[in-house]
C-alpha cells in the first residue's frame, strides 16, 4: 500500500506591485481551492503532503501563510525567498522539481495550479475541481507498476503533456527535466512532454475514462 501522497499546488496572487484590492479576492479564491484540496486529501488512504509555492506581494506573506497553515499544508520555502514577479508557472515547477529530488524515483506527485485566479473565473474554477477530483481519486496502480508510464492526466496530448497542467508525474522523471524561466507561458504546459515526439502520449496514463458518460 502506498503511503502519503505528494501534491504541489501553485497559487499566483500578484507581483510585488499588485494592489491590495486585487490580492484580497484572489487570496479568497485560492483559499477556496485549497479547501477543496483539503477535502480530497482527507479521503486519501495515507493522507497527503501538500506543498504550496506561491507568488504574492511580500506584505501579504503573513496572510498567505496563515491560510496555507489553516489547511494543514506546507509553505514552499523557495517562494518565500524568491523575487515576487510574474514568471507564469515557473515557481510551481521549480517547487515540483525540488520536491521530486527528495522522493523515490517511482513516487508520483500531483501538480495543480490556481486556475482562473486572476480573472476570478468560476468556470475555470470548475476545471480546477474537475481535474483535481478525478486525479486525486484515481487508481494509480498502473502508473506505479508500469516503468514505461511516467505521467497521468485527464487529457494527455499526443506529445505527452496534459491539458491545463493538472497531472501526476513520477519523481524520477520530473527530477530529470530542465526547469527554467521562460517568457512563453505555454512552455510550462509543454515541459512535461516533447514537442518533437508524436508518440509522447504513450508514456501517459489517461484518466479521461473516469469522466461520467453524461
Amino acid at each position: 500500500m502506498p503511503g502519503a501522497h505528494s501534491i504541489v499546488y501553485f497559487g499566483y496572487l500578484g507581483d510585488e506591485a499588485t494592489d491590495d484590492a486585487a490580492v484580497r479576492p484572489r487570496l479568497a479564491y485560492m483559499d477556496g481551492q485549497m479547501r477543496w484540496l483539503a477535502q480530497l486529501v482527507a479521503a486519501l488512504p495515507g493522507g497527503a503532503q501538500v506543498l504550496i509555492p506561491y507568488v504574492a506581494p511580500r506584505r501579504w506573506d503573513e496572510a498567505v501563510h496563515a491560510r496555507i497553515a489553516a489547511h494543514g499544508f506546507a509553505v514552499d520555502p523557495l517562494s518565500v525567498a524568491a523575487e515576487r514577479r510574474n514568471s507564469f508557472e515557473y515557481p510551481g515547477f521549480r517547487a515540483l522539481k525540488a520536491l521530486a529530488a527528495t522522493l523515490p524515483a517511482d513516487e508520483p506527485i500531483f501538480y495543480a495550479h490556481s486556475k482562473g485566479i486572476v480573472e476570478l473565473a468560476h468556470s475555470k474554477n470548475g476545471l480546477f475541481r474537475l481535474h483535481s477530483h478525478l486525479a486525486l481519486t484515481a487508481d494509480l496502480d498502473a502508473l506505479r507498476r508500469d516503468p514505461t508510464l511516467t505521467r497521468a492526466g485527464l487529457f494527455p496530448s499526443r506529445y505527452g503533456w496534459c491539458w491545463y497542467n493538472f497531472f501526476w508525474i513520477k519523481a524520477g522523471h520530473m527530477a530529470r527535466l530542465a526547469v527554467e524561466e521562460s517568457e512563453d507561458r505555454y512552455a510550462f504546459e509543454a515541459l512535461i512532454g516533447d514537442r518533437g515526439d508524436t508518440e509522447g502520449f504513450r508514456g501517459v496514463l489517461p484518466l479521461i475514462g473516469r469522466l461520467p458518460a453524461e
